[in-house]
């Protein structure tokens, strides 16, 4: 009786998984039947495209609406915000992006048709305003987080494929300071640091750099130091590398980057200390990594620079522009790294100091973050100013 009751059982078991493997079949087919979905999608969940919003006349994008056979009768749909979308790619993303307003875009239609005998739509176009001095200043980021709905009733929309997220960065051009063997850019914070994370951001484009072992090394770039050995400190080249890979060091401990860099070339930097690892983010690709001993890292305010604050002559041999320079007390994600590159929200989370050095003119330097540090030319050479550079080198 007990063996009848166990064969039976798994009769009854496999029949409803049976049920449960057809239905699933069945839902699929449904999913995918007759149904309306943004084309960019590609059916896909939680897309997003990104639009580089150009400064002079409006920046275009499109898109159309797709069905995955002819219609049998005239269709039509209509695009809701979907705030909902928006907020989950800022969780996700460690983002900032607001809903870009209505005054800063317009559709080429409210309604989109597709019509009977027909699968897809025409396009739909969306024309995006340059960013206003505001907005550029403060570095806000906008989104358009769009959903497609059914008008009539007549069609279903594909709940994957049915919202997309179009994140509007504005074209990066802004005036950047040149230093040299002649001064540097020396950082006055408003507190000594004692860090168990932290993460420095910048975008840098060197005009002089060695090939060989130890050629034109120690080029020296964001560098910080503190008592019982602190220490932040990045450069081109050294002794037992080429000059054009990296050096960063910090906890007594070395990491070389595997990029052999080129001159008059931009650059994101992005080293992160998560206070038992190291690594070299260049361009948001992970480029190298090393472990650490887990140490605090004490800065002292006073000695931070951008540059070689001694023997400049011996060392410095490159005019160095230098541009987005930020100081955080944790550590960041690659997902926030790429998606912060060349502008960040100054009220970001751990977000330290940010310096723009965007001013154009003169020797010092205002922090975004309005957080108290400041930055100056320290040298007997002005800074050189250059207008109006791209520094995604786009």
């Amino acid at each position: 009786m007990r063996q009848f009751f166990y064969h039976k059982t798994i009769l009854a078991l496999c029949a409803l998984g049976l049920m449960t493997a057809t239905s699933c079949e069945d839902a699929k087919y449904t999913v995918l039947e007759d149904q309306a979905f943004i084309d960019q999608t590609k059916t896909n969940g939680n897309t997003t495209r990104k639009v580089v919003v150009e400064d002079e006349g409006e920046t275009e994008t499109s898109f159309k609406v797709l069905l995955s056979k002819p219609t049998d009768e005239d269709c039509s749909f209509g695009l809701v915000i979907d705030q909902e979308a928006l907020d989950r790619y800022n969780k996700d993303n460690f983002t900032n992006y607001k809903v870009m307003a209505q005054a800063g875009y317009s559709l080429s239609t409210q309604e989109i048709k597709i019509a009977k005998g027909e699968s897809q739509s025409a396009l739909v176009n969306i024309k995006v305003k340059p960013f206003t001095e505001e907005q550029k200043k403060a570095a806000e980021k906008f989104a358009l987080p769009l959903k497609l709905v059914s008008k009539d009733g007549k069609k279903e929309v594909l709940v994957s494929g049915g919202s997309i997220v179009y994140l509007f960065d504005n074209v990066v051009r802004q005036a950047v300071p040149t230093y040299n063997k002649t001064n540097v850019i020396k950082f006055e914070l408003k507190d000594d640091l004692e860090l168990t994370e932290w993460s420095v951001e910048y975008c840098v484009n060197i005009d002089n750099l060695g090939t060989h072992l130890g050629e034109k090394n120690n080029q020296q770039l964001f560098c910080g130091w503190g008592k019982d050995g602190g220490e932040i400190f990045s450069r081109f080249g050294d002794a037992p590398i080429e000059g054009n890979r990296m050096n960063i060091k910090t906890q007594g401990q070395q990491l070389n980057s595997n990029m052999k860099f080129s001159t008059n070339t931009w650059y994101h930097i992005a080293i992160v200390c998560s206070g038992t690892s190291l690594k070299l983010y260049v361009n948001g690709l992970l480029d190298n990594s090393v472990p650490l001993p887990g140490k605090v890292t004490k800065i002292n305010k006073n000695n931070v620079w951008f540059g070689n604050s001694t023997e400049r002559d011996k060392w410095l041999k490159a005019n160095v522009m230098v541009s987005e320079c930020r100081l955080w007390t944790r550590a960041l994600s690659q997902s926030q790294i790429v998606n912060n590159m060349y502008a960040a929200d100054q009220g970001s989370a751990g977000l330290y100091a940010y310096f723009k050095f965007n001013e154009g003119s003169g020797d010092s330097f205002e922090d975004a973050r309005k957080n108290g540090n400041t930055a100056h030319v320290d040298g007997a050479g002005n800074i050189t100013w250059t207008p109006n550079v791209r520094i995604d080198g786009k």
